[in-house]
């Protein structure tokens, strides 16, 4: 009897163990923060890299925990971080998207996943493959800012340019020195200095038709802030799969000098034309008022030119135009005709005045709402 008490005793003390090990069994169910959450799935963490490291990723976690992980460029100036994604077998491949300062977070799936990085490093370079930036380019440019009260920016004249030229012959080319086949990109590494949008679409010239030999990035100065950016022109060789061009340089962006602001007047200047309406070249005649004591420094307009086509001649043959003056300055009164071979300028005497002198070639006014007439011959 006392060999039955005994496997009694050891079967009774089996059930309360396997009563204990159903709870714990049961407690592996459970979804909150700690041991017990069922099974923690691997992260495995992208490949060491001189151009980034990843900060603080763990080597795994339990579905619906959100991780945090940090990337760091390491040359941030000169870098950009292309892509950030988690990739699983059933989740397939999942874009995460960078805080500014390079923190990510994902939220783990039921499986094991790996984090990939991929980052693209552009040190300041002249030369790369076939491709060299110009000599001389501008790497210092100043904001634009309106010179006068309707001012106007043109990209012609306004931009700066980044050019460069084909200086070695590219692969696979039967273009000498140059590509007749080729996709190009330009883009900046600070968008809060120079967005994209501030370079436009880059330019091509070619050579004999179709052969592309220089490749040119415009900066429109009027979209961009104080500070440097890196600028990278890619210049895909169409002849040679994964043949291109890499080009960067740093550019650097001031603010420009406030200007100082003038007192003006609107006043009116009236051309009489009737003596030479019946001239045949009357009607390409413009009129330029220069602000002789103008310097770049002052918010004001140095020439005020009213172009034929911008005014109208009276039933009396008169021409009258508003002119934005300057209070105490002097100006200077030009006639010319818009032509290729313009014949002499008419001779010009003063009329009717009024709060208005014109001497030795200088107009000045001495009010608001002055006037002059200066008759034609």
């Amino acid at each position: 009897m006392k060999v039955k008490k005994v496997v009694i005793g050891f079967m009774a003390l089996l059930s309360v163990l396997a009563l204990t090990l159903g709870f714990v069994a049961c407690g592996g169910d459970k979804t909150e923060e700690g041991s017990g959450k069922g099974t923690r799935y691997s992260i495995q963490a992208s490949s060491a890299s001189d151009v980034y490291t990843v900060e603080n990723l763990p080597e795994g976690a339990y579905e619906g925990d959100t991780v945090t992980f940090k990337v760091t460029l390491a040359h941030p100036a000169d870098s950009i971080l292309d892509s950030v994604q988690v990739i699983g077998t059933a989740m397939g491949g999942k874009e995460i998207v960078p805080a500014a300062d390079g923190t990510c977070s994902f939220t783990m799936p039921a499986e094991p996943v790996r984090v990939t990085v991929d980052a693209s490093y552009y040190p300041d370079n002249q030369t790369d493959n076939f491709l060299s930036w110009n000599e001389g380019n501008a790497t210092s440019l100043e904001k634009w800012q309106a010179a006068f009260e309707g001012d106007e920016y043109y990209s012609f004249s306004d931009d700066v340019l980044l050019a460069s030229s084909v200086t070695s012959q590219p692969s696979h080319s039967s273009a000498n020195m140059a590509l007749t086949s080729h996709t190009e990109k330009a883009f900046s590494l600070n968008q809060s200095v120079i967005p994209d949008e501030a370079l436009s679409a880059v330019d091509i010239d070619y050579s004999d038709g179709n052969q592309a030999n220089a490749f040119t990035v415009r900066i429109d100065r009027s979209k961009v802030s104080a500070g440097t950016a890196k600028i990278v022109l890619i210049v895909e060789n169409g002849h040679k799969f994964g043949d291109k061009a890499v080009l960067a340089c740093t550019v650097t962006v001031t603010e420009p000098e406030p200007l100082t602001k003038l007192d003006t007047w609107t006043v009116t200047v009236v051309f009489d034309l009737s003596a030479i309406l019946r001239d045949e070249n009357t009607e390409d005649l413009y009129f330029t008022f220069e602000d002789l004591d103008w310097d770049k420094t002052m918010y004001a307009q140095h020439y005020q030119t009213i172009l034929d086509g911008e005014y109208t001649v009276s039933a009396d043959g008169k021409v009258t135009v508003e002119l934005k003056y300057a209070v105490g300055h002097k100006y200077s009164v030009t006639l010319d005709y818009r032509m290729s071979n313009p014949p002499a300028a008419p001779s010009m005497t003063v009329g009717a005045s009024q709060s208005a002198s014109y001497t030795a070639g200088e107009l000045t006014f001495s009010a608001e709402g002055g006037s002059i007439e200066f008759i034609l011959g």
